[in-house]
């Protein structure tokens, strides 16, 4: 199973760690191996570079394309395999979703996560895995 926590990214951080996202990625590595007395610094530092997410509109995009388990709670499947599937917890901070199968539904849901608005960063401690959902766009001013 593989597991990924999506997170909004600010613009500011998001244009600056365009080609650095292993530093992003090692914060919140991190955070997750940190102990107990240390992590809420780790936490500050991400509710810093962070903001809160859509989730409004994160729910709709769910609610039309996958069925609603619980509360906040979606599972994904592939529509060409149903044994590939997720599931998805959406909080205020943060996008959980575990995954099984090959990796299609997953990618499913991260082509659905690339219309909304947001800068979003994808963290997959255990297998080493991260990146951005829909890569900043540097602005050129001629």
């Amino acid at each position: 199973m593989r597991y990924y926590e999506l997170f909004n990214v600010t613009e500011d951080v998001a244009s600056s760690y365009l080609g650095k996202e292993m530093k992003l990625f090692q914060l919140f590595e991190e955070r997750e191996k940190a102990r107990a007395h240390t992590q809420p610094i780790y936490d500050r530092q991400i509710n810093y570079i962070t903001t809160s997410m859509p989730e409004e509109q994160i729910k709709q995009l769910f609610m039309e394309k996958y069925k609603e388990k619980a509360s906040n709670r979606y599972v994904a499947a592939s529509k060409s395999n149903p044994d590939n599937q997720c599931a998805l917890m959406i909080d205020a901070k943060k996008i959980c979703l575990e995954a099984e199968g090959d990796l299609q539904a997953e990618t499913d849901v991260f082509d659905a996560l690339r219309d909304v608005e947001g800068f979003f960063f994808a963290v997959n401690i255990h297998d080493r895995r991260f990146g951005w959902l829909k890569p900043y766009e540097k602005q050129s001013v001629l």
